[in-house]
């Protein structure tokens, strides 16, 4: 949905302007297992893998960057799709048909509503490997990162205002970063912490 913005003003937009690849997934310690397993493909322990965590974990950034590498097929929200298609999908993947499949959820499979059991069964077969929510450290470093792959470095006290101020999710502050770089650059300013306060303020701030 768009924001109202004073005139001159560049609205957040969520839809990412890449595609998601590997080499713009920033590591941490939260999700390094949930990478390395990912990247592993072909060496998955099964042609199926189950990817869970919350929101703003990385999972659709991660599933997508892997179908882009390998071709596979990612389903996003898997616990939506339709079970007769998704319960066929899994088994082509098993018997080779699919050349992998990657299945992300924000909740596991017992907390699906599922009524296949047969469903249920492949499901809970599979190997889950889950991505936990980035730590304080972790979401500077991501922070930091982010402004980085815009070429921009930015001081602490940047970070620490927008952490403190905005939705935490990965996907709001890649969309929060790109805009702030954006606007300093119509502006032919730096992003310091008034600059990135006056812009939050005025769009964004939500009620802490």
């Amino acid at each position: 949905m768009p924001i109202d913005t004073p005139s001159g003003q560049i609205p957040l937009n969520l839809r990412p302007s890449h595609p998601f690849t590997y080499e713009s997934f920033v590591e941490t310690p939260s999700n390094m297992a949930a990478l390395t397993l990912v990247r592993a493909w072909p060496k998955w322990p099964s042609p199926v893998l189950r990817l869970y965590g919350p929101i703003g974990s990385g999972k659709t950034h991660l599933g997508e960057a892997w179908a882009l590498h390998t071709g596979g097929t990612f389903i996003d929200n898997a616990d939506l799709m339709d079970e007769a298609d998704l319960f066929n999908l899994i088994n082509r993947a098993l018997i080779g048909e699919v050349p992998g499949l990657l299945m992300a959820s924000e909740l596991l499979p017992r907390d699906w509503s599922i009524k296949m059991p047969d469903l249920l069964s492949r499901l809970l077969a599979a190997p889950e490997v889950e991505l936990t929510e980035p730590d304080e450290a972790s979401l500077e470093s991501i922070l930091r990162a982010l402004f980085l792959q815009q070429g921009r470095e930015v001081s602490r006290d940047v970070v620490i205002y927008i952490l403190a101020h905005v939705d935490r999710s990965i996907d709001a502050l890649r969309a929060l970063v790109k805009t702030l770089d954006e606007l300093a650059a119509v502006e032919k300013k730096d992003i310091t912490k008034a600059f990135t306060a006056k812009y939050i303020k005025t769009n964004l701030e939500l009620d802490l």
